[in-house]
């Protein structure tokens, strides 16, 4: 298919010799009025438009809002047999590609109609591409029940909204970074860097350092300049995972950045300014945190602009299914395995199991799955509730996660760092729990 071009000339002696010129190489349309231009504009779509400066009955440079407004992205070449700095200025100003005057030679206005049609098809694809990044950064999002198809209107909504704080809360594995990412990947700042951190997997005197960075010489070992994740993440967004665990001092320092967008590195005497969008997440309640004394209240409704609450895997009906067979493909993928098939028996199996760890807790087993070609016993249904549970069932619990932490640790031929990324736990904690169990660290 041709691409489009239209143009707008009322003297229609050039107007044909320009549609015989050009009409080897596009589908062209002459007009020759202004209304005429202005009516064709508004209902049909173009990929370049020449346009007349002094037409019958208006204008050709009052076409460029028309043109510019228009949902097909017409790029716009004007010609005028008057020409003026200042006309010229005007036009190009008004969203106009190039500025042709007359008498021209044939040949220089191909090269700006060629030029103008390189500009049109090059936005064409990088409109494609931010769209397949759209729907790739949402279909990440497993899960097409009633609760997770609202979920990812909110995020959609909660992306287009690029200054909006946005608090996303959830279980501890639900997937409230991926939440994070997709609204990242969905707004304008995608082109930005993304960073995280998890505020309760860092000592506390860690925290203000890596969010903030510091100065050469603010501490013992501090021996050069360090930017902190905020700095980093300029022009972008910075995801703050377990908000609720960072420390009192680094709450009050956070709060002033939220509000004026400026910060003070350690050991430095000039402000640093930084542009950057923060989302946060946690599993604990807040308000509870904030009525205990343990979270600042400014700063919690600093943050609490839109909550995004992702709902736990029991509530989530069949996606527990699609999820299985969505980690169960990945994992059998990348083992360079057959495509394995969840049997009616496993489905059942799944549906009927509490998943208390949720989706981490989902992803580890269809790991294992796809490793041994089987649906591990599950054991007794778990029950899914915020409540305390009973010392007895704590003991239990406590017995099977030991079981399954030394399982995955020998079967990773006692590797920490494989087993931990196994298990979704970070390698320090793998490493405490070794401790717990009395196994003898190799390190």
């Amino acid at each position: 298919m041709k691409n489009k071009l239209l143009i707008v000339e009322d003297d229609l002696l050039l107007g044909k010799s320009l549609v015989r010129f050009f009409s080897k190489e596009y589908e062209t349309t002459l007009i020759n009025t202004f209304a005429g231009a202005k009516n064709t504009i508004m209902y049909e779509d173009f990929d370049v438009a020449i346009l007349d400066v002094n037409l019958p009955d208006g204008e050709g440079t009052d076409l460029l809002p028309i043109i510019k407004n228009s949902p097909g992205n017409t790029e716009a070449i004007v010609v005028t047999a008057y020409p003026e700095v200042q006309m010229a200025v005007k036009t190009l100003k008004m969203g106009a590609f190039d500025y042709v005057n007359k008498p021209f030679e044939l040949a220089d206005l191909q090269l700006c109609v060629n030029n103008a049609m390189t500009l049109r098809l090059a936005k064409q694809n990088l409109g494609a591409i931010n769209a397949m990044k759209d729907r790739t950064s949402l279909d990440c999002i497993v899960g097409n029940s009633q609760v997770m198809n609202e979920l990812k209107q909110q995020i959609t909504l909660a992306a287009q909204s690029d200054e909006t704080r946005i608090l996303i809360s959830g279980e501890t594995g639900t997937g409230k970074e991926l939440v994070a990412e997709a609204i990242h990947m969905m707004s304008p700042r995608k082109e930005r860097p993304f960073m995280s951190i998890n505020s309760a997997g860092l000592p506390e005197q860690l925290v203000e350092s890596e969010l903030f960075g510091y100065e050469q010489g603010a501490f013992t070992d501090a021996r050069k300049n360090k930017k902190g994740l905020i700095e980093m993440a300029s022009g972008g967004t910075l995801f703050m995972d377990e908000i609720g665990d960072l420390p009192m001092s680094t709450q009050v320092k956070l709060l002033r950045f939220l509000e004026n967008g400026t910060f003070y590195k350690l050991g430095a005497t000039k402000e640093t300014k930084v542009n950057v969008r923060i989302i946060t997440a946690t599993h604990r309640n807040l308000e509870s945190l904030v009525k205990e004394g343990k979270f600042r209240e400014d700063l919690f409704f600093r943050l609490n602009v839109v909550n995004l609450r992702i709902p736990p895997l029991s509530q989530r009906g069949t996606d527990c299914i699609e999820l299985a067979q969505h980690y169960l493909d990945k994992y059998r993928r990348k083992m360079n395995k057959q495509p394995m098939e969840l049997t009616a028996h496993d489905k059942k199996t799944i549906m009927d199991y509490g998943w208390t760890g949720n989706v981490r807790e989902l992803r580890n087993i269809m790991e294992r799955t796809a490793l041994f070609g089987f649906l591990p016993e599950l054991g007794e249904k778990k029950i899914h509730t915020n409540t305390q549970a009973p010392a007895a069932e704590l003991c239990c619990l406590k017995e099977i996660e030991k079981r399954h932490i030394l399982s995955v640790y020998n079967l990773s031929d006692k590797n920490k760092t494989k087993a931990a990324n196994i298990l979704g736990l970070s390698r320090l904690t793998l490493r405490k729990k070794l401790e717990e169990y009395g196994v003898d660290d190799p390190d």
